[in-house]
């Protein structure tokens, strides 16, 4: 008899992680591209599997599951990765003002004693069981950067899964049954 991995989840999730005192971090340039390369780096060594997500300027929201592992345990190694990628670009630009008084705040609103981190300690992570949450949840991915006033189709959003060229393009599984 195998023994069963319990790590492994074959449930899909929708994941909003809030940079803390839901600064803006990515509209900076250079942050938004440490943040891209860590979701891919996840992508590629840890099995996530992303179905739809939007990079917002003070969160990063997405549907996602894993190939093997937990996905729980890899959104905190992208979260303990991408917060040191980060603070590492940060502290290279402190001489901007703006990237000084984002640095300010975030030694002010991050709640970890031991190390600095950009995100909110506990991400939101939802379980959807069924093909109407995961509608409904990717939907309303797409579709906050329209509520908020950005653009007035999802596709003309880089960073979102709706864009022809967004930054994630070849990384994002499309057209399978998650449950499947």
């Amino acid at each position: 008899m195998r023994k069963r991995s319990r790590n492994r989840t074959k449930e899909l999730f929708y994941v909003e992680l809030k940079v803390a005192g839901e600064i803006p971090l990515f509209i900076r340039k250079s942050v938004l591209h440490k943040v891209i390369a860590g979701l891919k780096w996840s992508c590629e060594k840890r099995g996530l599997r992303i179905y739809d997500y939007t990079i917002m300027p003070d969160r990063l929201m997405f549907v996602a599951d894993t190939a093997w592992g937990s996905l729980r345990e890899v959104i905190e190694s992208f979260q303990d990765f991408s917060s040191k990628a980060v603070l590492k670009v940060m502290q290279a630009e402190r001489h901007s003002n703006q990237a000084d008084w984002m640095l300010k705040l975030i030694g002010r609103m991050s709640t970890n004693s031991n190390a600095l981190s950009i995100w909110e300690s506990s991400p939101i992570m939802e379980k959807l069981i069924k093909q109407e949450q995961h509608d409904k949840y990717s939907e309303m991915i797409v579709n906050r950067i329209i509520q908020n006033g950005w653009v007035e189709k999802p596709e003309h959003y880089r960073f979102c899964s709706s864009s022809p060229k967004h930054p994630l393009n070849g990384w994002i599984v499309e057209g399978i049954d998650p449950w499947s």
